[in-house]
């Protein structure tokens, strides 16, 4: 796939002896391939060798960065090149920097010296926490200038100040979530002054860990773990799909399939890898959590636990039904088979008539609760309607109380199963 390079343009720090300007030192670049290029900007350095088959260029820098070093001085004798050097070397000079009319010149120059697209990104020059917002929502609509079909190759080598880290963060905000298949790599033309060669580094693991760390912050709040799985599939397969089948059992509140996804999970932590990256620690440390709350011999005390972990990720439909799922199997697992455990007509001929026996002999401390909870739950699955007895819509705020009192109850109807 072809790639945008974003590149950084900055001021060239360093002085010509002979001139006394300032300018890019001259560098021998050495690429992964055992290329070599030797140029005072890596930009052309990346272009020049194929490092990556690149479709278009956006480079990013503020009016007082050193636009002119960007022309070549081979092309001083085109006609309005050497021009247009002159005005930008007079604004670097003068410390006004790029003039606005120079911006669509230099594009086109540097699209027929590069033969591809060439978009400038410039910023005033001041940065700090009184410009962040603006800084931000510039860097975010570069988005707009990058095909969706197209890779992202960052350069960070000729940086100015803490551009490269705002344009990381605002690629993060552009590109996540339905984004996340798209490849951004990270590469740095390395300066060490006392080799005689510079190394090309590619940190394009450092996007892997971005994602990593907002996928498994979204599963471990949300249980949201689609994007998670598709990173962790790469070194983990059997991981990655679990995951993704308990994301969706969580999803659709398939509550009952909650135990095949146990075994699944099981299997997969059985198969972990031993060479894992060290985030994926805390994603087999979270599964690990919900195996241990899952025994497939006592189903409705781990329908129990499984109501009370999806509570407190703030999944609270799910944890409702789930609770009232959880009276269901207590019944169904002590009064018939366990293939009745799921079956509607089963229960409203069967199921609801012994649980209304078992409400009357202790309604204080099971039977109201369970009652209040059938209502909530009911009425969470006909879409918030208003309740037939009590005439009044479900409030979000009541969840809490009536969630911790169905518990007890729940708690009060597994006791009394217990010992009967």
């Amino acid at each position: 796939m072809a790639y945008t390079l974003i590149s950084m343009v900055g001021t060239g720090m360093y002085l010509n002896e002979a001139t006394h300007e300032k300018e890019y030192r001259k560098t021998k670049y050495l690429f992964p391939d055992g290329k070599e290029y030797t140029t005072r900007i890596f930009l052309e350095a990346l272009t020049e060798s194929h490092y990556r088959e690149i479709e278009k260029i956006i480079l990013v820098g503020t009016k007082t960065s050193n636009w002119g070093a960007l022309i070549a001085e081979k092309d001083y004798e085109t006609e309005g090149v050497f021009e247009l050097y002159g005005r930008l070397y007079e604004g670097d000079k003068a410390g006004t920097g790029i003039a606005d009319k120079d911006r669509e010149p230099l594009e086109q120059y540097l699209g027929g010296r590069f033969s591809v697209p060439v978009k400038l990104c410039i910023s005033e020059p001041l940065i700090d926490d009184s410009t962040a917002h603006g800084l931000f929502a510039l860097y975010s609509s570069l988005k707009s200038e990058i095909k969706d079909e197209s890779d992202i190759l960052f350069d960070i080598t000729h940086s100015f100040r803490s551009i490269p880290l705002l344009v990381y963060q605002a690629l993060q905000f552009s590109f996540g979530g339905t984004q996340s298949r798209r490849t951004v790599e990270l590469v740095y033309g390395e300066f060490v002054a006392t080799e005689k060669v510079s190394k090309v580094r590619n940190l394009h693991k450092y996007w892997e860990f971005a994602q990593a760390a907002d996928a498994l912050d979204l599963f471990s709040s949300k249980l949201d773990g689609f994007r998670l799985a598709e990173l962790v599939m790469k070194d983990w397969e059997k991981g990655g799909k679990a995951i993704k089948k308990l994301s969706e059992i969580v999803q659709t509140n398939f509550a009952l399939q909650i135990f095949d996804v146990a075994r699944q999970i099981r299997n997969a932590l059985d198969a972990y890898p031993e060479d894992a990256p060290a985030w994926m620690g805390k994603v087999k440390a979270e599964l690990e959590t919900i195996a241990s709350i899952i025994d497939e011999a006592d189903k409705a005390n781990s329908l129990l636990r499984y109501s009370e972990y999806l509570y407190a990720h703030k999944l609270n439909v799910q944890a409702i039904i789930t609770l009232q799922v959880a009276v269901e199997a207590a019944i169904v697992t002590k009064n018939a088979s366990e293939d009745k455990l799921g079956d509607y007509d089963w229960w409203q001929s069967n199921g609801k008539e012994i649980l209304r026996q078992m409400k009357g002999e202790n309604w204080k401390q099971m039977g109201n609760p369970l009652k209040n909870l059938e209502r909530f739950r009911n009425q969470v699955a006909h879409g918030g309607g208003m309740d037939s007895y009590t005439k009044a819509y479900p409030q979000a705020a009541n969840i809490p109380a009536i969630y911790e009192s169905g518990r007890r109850g729940v708690k009060q109807l597994l006791a009394i199963l217990a010992e009967a």
